[in-house]
């Protein structure tokens, strides 16, 4: 396979992930907003970690004096200034779709032009700010049409290179989402005196999609308990450990040789994270030292990434149209 074609399907993979994430985080936060009304600091506090976690808030300040939530959403959504702006993201995906015609389902790249050039072009149209009911109707339909392209790939896709060079750069982006999440949420905890296991994680398993899954197999929400589901299970979908499993089994696929410099690189790299997570105690931990584990995480997790694209030469395309 040619590597500006790996390249383009690595791509619009990630940011697939990355985008229907951060639909998924800006709905609930919407949502909260709404029934937090008349409590501004609460749903500011909360905005301030969405930024960070879809976009960053130090870029955010360069352009704007304070964090206000209209023009908040407005950069989270739409501006040209923010890279992981959906509207960006989403031009992104429908231009890597349009280079990979060849080695895609036909029907995959017809859903992701017909959304881009109806229902998106449709929303950048409107006065601004947009309503909340609005927004809120174009982040499910965001949703949807990433479920649909999903279930297209896995339900239609041979299993062959394109396949697994999508599932890498989905459960590389997930994995990161999922580690960034955590991070974020336990330096918004910096101040307290409370230890995670009385710190409440609803926010957090929120954010993860994972709230439902969660209380189906626990009834306390410390955040010591999902920040240990978030990145220990085995069986959810968006935990790191899932995540890992998921990318030995793609890399094995790709490297046929268990013996090629390529795949003893990447596998070695992948088992020693496994242990990693695994061994992470987070009973003997207070919140200042979760901190310090999360980012060798997020640092040693962004470092494999940037191994895996040299590896295979997936540098990230311009996303200009």
């Amino acid at each position: 396979m040619l590597s500006r074609v790996a390249d383009a399907l690595y791509w619009m993979a990630r940011y697939s992930e990355r985008t229907q994430t951060n639909a998924h985080i800006l709905q609930v936060q919407l949502l909260n907003m709404l029934e937090q009304s008349g409590q501004e600091h609460d749903y500011i506090d909360h905005w301030e970690a969405v930024l960070n976690i879809c976009a960053s808030k130090e870029e955010y300040l360069a352009n704007y004096t304070a964090i206000r939530v209209n023009p908040l959403i407005d950069y989270l959504l739409f501006s040209e200034k923010n890279g992981n702006a959906l509207h960006v993201t989403l031009r992104a995906i429908r231009e890597n779709a349009r280079v990979t015609r060849d080695s895609i389902p036909a029907e995959l790249w017809e859903i992701q032009n017909t959304f881009y050039l109806t229902k998106q072009q449709a929303i950048l149209t409107m006065d601004r700010p947009i309503p909340l009911i609005d927004l809120q109707a174009f982040l499910q339909e965001v949703r949807k049409t990433l479920w649909m392209v999903t279930g297209l790939i896995e339900s239609t896709m041979d299993r062959d290179l394109p396949f697994y060079f999508m599932q890498i750069g989905q459960w590389l982006e997930r994995a990161e989402k999922t580690i960034r999440m955590t991070l974020i949420i336990l330096e918004q905890q910096k101040m307290t005196r409370l230890s995670l296991n009385e710190i409440d994680g609803t926010f957090l398993l929120e954010l993860s999609a994972a709230k439902e899954s969660f209380l189906q197999k626990y009834r306390q929400t410390n955040l010591l308990s999902v920040i240990r589901y978030l990145l220990q299970d085995e069986h959810y979908p968006c935990s790191v450990m899932f995540c890992l499993k998921k990318m030995e089994e793609a890399i094995t696929a790709i490297e046929h040789d268990p013996l090629s410099p390529r795949f003893l690189t990447l596998h070695s790299t992948i088992k020693s994270f496994v242990l990693a997570i695994d061994h992470i105690d987070f009973w003997s931990m207070n919140v200042e030292e979760a901190i310090i584990i999360m980012e060798e995480r997020l640092s040693q997790w962004i470092a494999f990434s940037e191994t895996f694209s040299t590896i295979y030469h997936l540098y990230e395309p311009s996303v200009q149209p």
